[in-house]
């Protein structure tokens, strides 16, 4: 009974209690609980006993935690108010909460300091190429290595392409991410100043380049930021690992037939992101148009490499 008095030691436990079997809370709403309540421990600095996510819980914060706690079980939902980043809809609070704790986790991760190589091994589903897999190794100076799946090693010929990240009008390998100011206000200025194109070069250098924990961390706060985006909650890519997903529908203009012919799209873009680790397990594009289509990349291993192979 001791042990259960103290579990139950907090305002709103008589509530809880009351409240008996309700229905389940929605995901959004379970995520962004777990988003808040990772962030209150992040801030913290007095731990107690009982572990969250391999964190501790703050016993100053505990009765926050589980008031929050009550309310979401309580109600089987929360409504969570909108962030004012004027022209476009707005990113919801829980969507900023994530993306804020995600580069928090990003910021811990290991990073690629001392590696000669990067490696991305991935698979692709569009409808120009169908389903393919590759594996790919980049060194410091953007050289390309591919290793076929009987591993055999292609090494970069002559006049090859390097590899590059697009920030802002310009490409940058390796060693110039290294460069990049890791503060919010700096980075930023050198993306686009249009929120849809910065998003599109800030996921692009979350999903495969060799950012370093501080670059990857600022890259998260930027997109708690972007207008429109969206939390899905806990999800499952298509090779059944847990992560969270978030989205943003965008539209675009395709092609011209002739005068007046223009064609406008509407997108969705699904990012999946593992929450232990930061890293993006799979993007989805899809084309809502008429003869609408959908592209996957999965990233199925993402980090350095001491060698080729």
């Amino acid at each position: 009974m001791t042990e259960r008095g103290d579990l139950l030691d907090f305002p709103g436990a008589d509530e809880l209690i009351a409240a008996g079997d309700v229905a389940p809370p929605a995901p959004e709403a379970v995520t962004a609980a777990r988003t808040a309540l990772a962030q209150a421990v992040r801030r913290e600095t007095t731990p107690v006993v009982v572990p969250l996510r391999g964190r501790a819980v703050p016993r100053r914060r505990r009765f926050l935690v589980a008031a929050a706690a009550v309310a979401v079980i309580t109600a089987g939902a929360v409504a969570y108010p909108a962030l004012d980043l004027g022209g476009s809809p707005a990113a919801t609070a829980s969507a900023a909460q994530f993306l804020d704790e995600m580069a928090g986790v990003a910021a811990d991760s290991p990073a690629a300091a001392t590696s000669p190589y990067w490696k991305v091994h991935m698979e692709t589903v569009n409808q120009d190429d169908g389903n393919a897999t590759t594996t790919t190794y980049i060194d410091r100076a953007g050289r390309v290595w591919t290793v076929d799946a009987n591993g055999t090693v292609h090494g970069p010929g002559k006049g090859s392409k390097t590899k590059k990240w697009s920030v802002g009008g310009k490409w940058l390998t390796w060693p110039a991410l290294d460069k990049l100011p890791t503060g919010q206000k700096a980075l930023t200025a050198l993306f686009p100043r249009d929120a849809e194109s910065r998003r599109h070069q800030v996921t692009a250098l979350l999903e495969d380049s060799p950012a370093s924990p501080a670059l990857r961390a600022t890259l998260f706060r930027i997109l708690a930021d972007t207008p429109g985006v969206k939390l899905i909650g806990d999800v499952k890519d298509s090779k059944g690992r847990s992560g969270v997903a978030f989205e943003i529908r965008w539209s675009t203009i395709g092609f011209s037939t002739g005068p007046g012919k223009d064609v406008k799209y509407r997108m969705t873009d699904r990012y999946v992101v593992d929450p232990d680790t930061g890293f993006l397990l799979e993007t989805t594009h899809e084309n809502h148009g008429k003869n609408g289509s959908a592209a996957r990349y999965t990233w199925l291993e993402l980090g350095p490499a001491d060698r080729v192979g």
